[in-house]
């Protein structure tokens, strides 16, 4: 498995909670577990990439960023925050180009996260959209005909709902929180669409409510969109440690998303699509690495010689 990373991603110091030191955890729990993988530096996307999916004119405010700072002083966009957002996005890209040519699992460590940032707007810590970037050059470079984003971040996709919303080529499955009780505060299940399936989870959901859940929604919706590569933004802010959504959930076990894991690849292989994943949300450092290596658990081969991921709990 490869995973695409730059520490020039780091260069951007970001805000609490999303900090350079979810990255470094991350990291520092692959290199101890027993997946067998190889961490690639990207390229950052070109000017030609981003605009496939934000226009000219917010890409250039992010990159002047001073205006930005002005009206919004608590954002934390500086200097660094377009270079990393262009290198997070290469990232996504290298892992969707990887998996359309190899047919095997990649993963963007991205940073920033992007499922916030819309066409023209940013939001949540999102700046450029990673996974929308790199799903429109495979669809520009023929790479790919129908596109199936699948989310499990608490907080529902508006940007990258707002991005392809009249895309015939790409369906899109938001398994988020109640929309009423988190930011954005929308994706309500009432507003789903033909190719937009809007999933709100109740509060307080359970590890066993959650996979159950997944399992059957996925494998329906997929069943519908037929699609020749699946894209995942994987978040991890449904765990119940999390500093903003955990207080309302019961999802307690990191072997949830290994579960999680195994599905999407079990779709994947039913419906013989190609499947990469990027990082979206996620902020409980000291057990992000655990969820995050559990979730690649499914997608990697795993090595004889070296301690498996640390849980209290068996992986699968």
């Amino acid at each position: 498995m490869k995973i695409f990373y730059s520490p020039k991603q780091l260069e951007f110091k970001g805000k609490f909670p999303d900090t350079a030191e979810r990255v470094k955890a991350i990291l520092e729990c692959i290199s101890k577990s027993r997946l067998k993988c190889t961490i690639v530096a990207p390229k950052a996307a070109t000017r030609k990439d981003l605009e496939r999916v934000h226009t000219k004119k917010y890409l250039d405010e992010i990159a002047a960023y001073r205006r930005i700072n002005a009206y919004f002083p608590d954002e934390p966009i500086d200097a660094h925050t377009y270079k990393c957002a262009a290198l997070s996005a290469g990232a996504a890209i290298a892992a969707a180009e990887y998996a359309a040519k190899s047919g095997k699992f990649a993963f963007a460590l991205t940073r920033p996260k992007g499922n916030n940032a819309g066409m023209d707007f940013f939001g949540g810590y999102s700046y450029i959209n990673n996974v929308a970037v790199a799903v429109a050059k495979l669809l520009a470079e023929k790479r790919a005909k129908r596109v199936l984003i699948v989310d499990f971040d608490a907080h529902f996709c508006n940007g990258t709902n707002n991005i392809f919303l009249n895309d015939e080529r790409v369906w899109l499955l938001s398994f988020h929180q109640h929309a009423d009780s988190i930011y954005p505060y929308l994706g309500r299940e009432k507003d789903s669409t033909k190719r937009m399936r809007y999933c709100e989870n109740h509060l307080w959901v359970t590890d066993a409510e959650l996979v159950e859940r997944f399992r059957k929604v996925l494998l329906e919706f997929a069943g519908e969109a037929k699609p020749d590569v699946i894209a995942v933004s994987a978040g991890f802010n449904t765990y119940y440690k999390d500093l903003f959504f955990g207080t309302v959930s019961k999802v307690r076990q990191p072997q949830t998303y290994a579960k999680i894991g195994r599905i999407i690849k079990l779709c994947a292989e039913r419906e013989r699509a190609r499947v990469f994943g990027v990082l979206e949300g996620g902020y409980w450092v000291e057990d992000l690495g655990e969820l995050v290596c559990n979730f690649l658990r499914p997608f990697a081969e795993v090595g004889p010689d070296v301690p498996d991921v640390v849980s209290d709990q068996k992986v699968l």
